[in-house]
């Protein structure tokens, strides 16, 4: 199984980063194929504008990956722009891929904001999403922006079982 999982995050201090790297470990030790893309890495565009190579680097990734995770921020309860931008241009070949989502946020009242990506990637593309959603606000961080709340990995590692098991069903 080869998953690719995508941080959106612009943010130096992002914590839906520190969630993607958290299920990459886990999926790694269920012999998952992983790739971490951090679009801190890369130029981004938005549609109107011109394709860079880092977003076209991209585009190939997730036209060759089985399944895919999507880490986000929360952005006035909907998700951010760097993901927009990806979800406008890089999500050719995507129909019928099994996604699931990691979401950080300020707050416990924002928990909807995923149902936005969910919307755009199951009507959009027909992709099957992993029912269950991890979100995460500041206060399970510690100062160090690390994991700091042990029910947040216990819910991180159902994801990451999960995940495994049904997209391993899904391309077989």
């Amino acid at each position: 199984m080869n998953t690719l999982i995508i941080s959106s995050s612009l943010s130096n201090k992002s914590r839906s980063y520190i969630l993607c790297k958290y299920i990459a470990k886990e999926l790694e030790k269920r012999k998952v194929n992983i790739k971490l893309f951090d679009i801190r890495k890369i130029n981004i565009h938005p549609c109107h504008s011109e394709i860079t190579q880092g977003m076209i680097y991209l585009k190939n990734e997730i036209k060759s990956c089985d399944n895919i995770i999507f880490g986000m921020g929360v952005h006035n309860y909907s998700i951010n722009d760097s993901l927009k931008i990806i979800l406008d241009n890089c999500m050719d070949k995507v129909e019928g891929k099994f996604f699931g989502i990691l979401c950080a946020a300020g707050g416990q009242k924002s928990y909807l904001s995923t149902m936005h990506l969910t919307q755009i990637c199951m009507n959009e593309w027909r992709m099957i999403q992993l029912p269950r959603v991890v979100y995460a606000t500041s206060q399970e961080f510690n100062s160090n922006n690390l994991i700091s709340n042990k029910e947040t990995k216990k819910r991180l590692k159902i994801f990451a079982k999960e995940f495994h098991t049904i997209g391993s069903k899904l391309i077989n």
